[in-house]
């Protein structure tokens, strides 16, 4: 038994961007599909996607594999003086069922914050879905007693679309129509081609202290909005809000930025857009209906968030909170 175990050994490097494609399988099917489009992406940045990889080596049957992987992402946020400081979020952490309970998540997790500090990152983050059978182990790796804190995260709703998402589209839609009668905005196409006025827009929108979109997602850049269920919002020619999408899969649109200037979110507006992209997208008869849709909201966008909650969690097949732990860096 002895000789057996010394034939084993666990090998722990960095995977670069062409290796890691190997390695995704250890990912769920959502991540695995945005890391593959991040890597093959001409305009991602080699640094964007960070991999940590573990490969299990057996000397005496010659093979190797993948055991564990720790997938996180690098980007610039702003703080409230303006500066922008990098943050390093973990988007997975990954061990294969036969190495689990042998410190190799916690190895690979103190090697991330080591490269983070090494480099000048200021903040780790790690979100945590509560309702997940491995919440409990994932706590365990990032207590309080080594710096780690607790903010509330997202929540991730899940509609397989049909007749009950349908009634609420229709009661919407009367909303919708009732409220719209005075209104002065009006909807429009989103473009094909972002001009670069409207990504100064969307900017300067992300980066406001009065009040945050009510959906903002930095880690989908790679994601190309879905125009043709997109929408602008706009006020006397000047845009005052968006609802952007993207396809998370051929099968799954996701509403991924939901913004209405501050003034305009208790108006018909918001919903407006909403209930036109969700006719548009899945109960078009002139076109294939797009079977599943996906929210993101979080606590801190109250209006988004409470409509979410009272509206689409009863009609929604799966709902998950997120936890982030946040580690800040000396």
């Amino acid at each position: 038994m002895g000789d057996r175990e010394t034939s084993q050994r666990l090998n722990y490097h960095q995977l670069d961007r062409p290796s890691l494609e190997a390695w995704l399988h250890l990912c769920s099917p959502l991540l695995r599909n945005y890391a593959k489009k991040a890597i093959s992406s001409d305009n991602a940045k080699p640094s964007t996607l960070i991999a940590l990889g573990v490969e299990w080596i057996d000397a005496e049957l010659g093979s190797q594999k993948p055991a564990a992987l720790l997938l996180a992402e690098a980007s610039s946020v702003s703080t409230d003086n303006q500066t922008d400081s990098k943050e390093l979020c973990v988007l997975s952490l990954v061990v294969a069922k036969p190495l689990r309970h042998q410190g190799i998540a916690r190895a690979l997790l103190a090697h991330a914050v080591q490269r983070a500090q090494n480099e000048g990152f200021t903040v780790v983050r790690f979100p945590i879905p509560l309702q997940s059978k491995h919440s409990t182990a994932l706590h365990k790796l990032t207590p309080p007693s080594q710096g780690w804190s607790t903010t509330p995260g997202e929540v991730i709703v899940n509609l397989s679309i049909g007749e009950p998402v349908e009634t609420l589209l229709q009661r919407l839609e009367k909303v919708v129509a009732h409220q719209a009668r005075s209104a002065s905005w009006e909807m429009k196409p989103f473009p094909e081609q972002q001009t670069s006025s409207l990504r100064q827009r969307i900017s300067l929108a992300e980066a406001s202290q009065g009040a945050g979109p009510l959906q903002t997602d930095r880690q989908n850049d790679q994601w190309a909005p879905a125009a043709d269920y997109s929408r602008l919002l706009t006020d006397q020619n000047e845009i005052i809000g968006w609802l952007i999408t993207h396809f998370v899969s051929p099968n799954c649109l996701r509403y991924a930025r939901f913004w209405v200037n501050p003034g305009w979110e208790k108006t018909s507006a918001p919903l407006a857009m909403l209930a036109d992209v969700i006719r548009s997208a899945h109960f078009n008869q002139q076109t294939a209906a797009i079977p599943k849709g996906c929210f993101i909201s979080h606590p801190s966008n109250q209006l988004l968030h409470h409509l979410v909650v009272k509206q689409f969690k009863p009609v929604s097949d799966s709902w998950m909170q997120l936890e982030h732990r946040v580690l800040m860096i000396t």
